[in-house]
């Protein structure tokens, strides 16, 4: 911190402003470890600065953020002295806040001014679900003209004149955010914010449109992103070769804007209705993790990919101790939300964004480990295990803990065998029987002769 604390003046400056401000303030080496940060930080994430010190940002993203973030410091502060990001920032109590962050970069260090949106969000999102509960007629009619939800488009052209063109066309009707570079359209599609549709221009510096568009394409977050390339290139190859890429139209220049805004509306109508229906076939309604059903198309896509790549899957079955006591002694209802605290948990504890929590049916839950020995998976399951105890859940009733516990099986994948999806879950479901069988409230690990295995704690 030399740079900053230089002369008396310089530190006396810098800490008054730290002490003055009601924003969220921080300063950052260009890794990411954390600097400093002032008290609104603190009052707002609960961490003390000296919890905070030599930490890194990074590890306080969400998982499902984690990448997006990681980018930012890898390739974007390196050549931007000044840019915005949005992600989900772990707060001490284990919940996340949705920011708004803005950096400011100076030598090795990032200094960064942070906006707190989640009440914004949380907003956002009841009104998204309550739109999905009317009638069409009602959508349209009554909900969009008193409370609209505005859609984002991301408009990525190198040529400032192009990008204003199109904003002024489409600002009165969406939100409109402007990229001039690949690596910025990636970030912005890669956050936990991205646009609901990307018009693409194709001839760039460094990432043409052709690249960004196949990039998107893989991404897990991003393949549903649709994209309509505009660009002056009007050959049927090109034509063809864009569509073969995964966009969902082609329009060259010179463009008519009314034709434009009609296929937009048209698109972002589409991918709505898609939206919707993905959230209500991929989450458990209660515990809004990942359900069965995504849980087993995930877990089919890991295996065949482990077995491509020779890469070791683990799979997770958890189980909460005697929940039927618990349920019985304090009811249903403080049993849902028993099942509610510990789904967010198993969720916050799973670290890297591929990692994957469902709940498997009842008090079952699962969780998907690609690229993990059976030592690492030991190890997550074990976190998963403390992570619950934690919780500190009275359960008067159970025989192992005065508090919920939970039971966990544990198998690995061997890339030279044929794994199936049925034969690990099988053996997943053993190892979680062992668990029970011998005591509960523990990890047992699959193993070829399962009847002489004993407990992994």
């Amino acid at each position: 911190m030399e740079e900053f604390f230089a002369t008396n003046t310089s530190q006396q400056i810098l800490n008054r402003i730290f002490s003055l401000n009601l924003g969220l303030l921080c300063i950052l080496h260009t890794d990411g470890r954390i600097e400093k940060v002032n008290y609104t930080w603190e009052k707002t994430f609960g961490y003390s600065a000296a919890e905070l010190l030599d930490t890194n940002i990074i590890d306080y993203a969400h998982p499902d953020d984690r990448d997006a973030t990681t980018f930012v410091f890898s390739e974007l502060l390196h050549t931007n002295h000044r840019l915005t990001f949005s992600n989900r920032f772990r707060s001490k109590d284990g919940n996340y806040r949705y920011v708004d962050w803005e950096f400011n970069c100076h030598d090795n260090y990032a200094y960064v001014a942070g906006t707190d949106i989640t009440h914004t969000k949380l907003s956002a999102a009841g009104l998204k679900e309550l739109r999905g509960q009317l009638n069409k007629h009602q959508l349209q009619n009554d909900l969009e003209d008193l409370c609209p939800i505005r859609q984002k488009i991301l408009v990525v052209d190198d040529s400032p004149l192009n990008t204003k063109i199109m904003e002024s066309a489409l600002i009165e009707d969406y939100d409109v955010l402007i990229s001039h570079s690949g690596k910025e359209a990636l970030s912005i599609c890669n956050s936990n914010d991205p646009p609901d549709l990307i018009l693409l221009d194709i001839i760039m510096p460094e990432i043409d449109g052709y690249e960004i568009c196949r990039r998107l394409s893989r991404g897990t977050k991003t393949k549903d992103i649709p994209v309509i390339f505009l660009t002056s290139l009007t050959a049927a190859r090109d034509i063809e070769f864009g569509l073969t890429l995964g966009a969902i139209d082609y329009i060259t220049k010179p463009f008519s804007i009314p034709i434009i805004k009609a296929k937009i509306k048209n698109h972002l109508a589409v991918k709505y209705y898609q939206d919707t229906l993905k959230i209500n076939t991929d989450v458990d309604q209660l515990t809004q993790i990942a359900n069965r059903r995504r849980f087993d198309d995930t877990m089919t896509l890991e295996i065949k990919k482990a077995k491509r790549t020779g890469t070791i899957l683990s799979v997770l079955l958890l189980d909460i101790d005697h929940f039927k006591f618990y349920n019985d002694t304090y009811g249903h209802l403080e049993g849902d939300a028993c099942l509610r605290k510990v789904a967010s948990a198993l969720s916050v504890t799973l670290k890297r964004p591929k990692d994957l929590a469902a709940r498997w049916g009842g008090e079952e839950f699962a969780c998907l480990l690609p690229n993990t020995n059976t030592h690492g998976a030991q190890n997550v399951a074990e976190s998963l295990r403390n992570a619950i105890l934690n919780l500190n859940i009275p359960h008067e009733s159970s025989p192992v803990n005065d508090m919920v516990t939970i039971s966990v099986g544990v198998v690995s994948s061997n890339p030279m065998d044929e794994n199936s999806f049925d034969s690990l879950l099988h053996r997943a479901d053993e190892a979680l029987y062992q668990a029970k069988e011998t005591g509960r409230n523990r990890i047992a690990v699959w193993h070829e002769d399962i009847e002489a295995m004993g407990p992994y704690l």
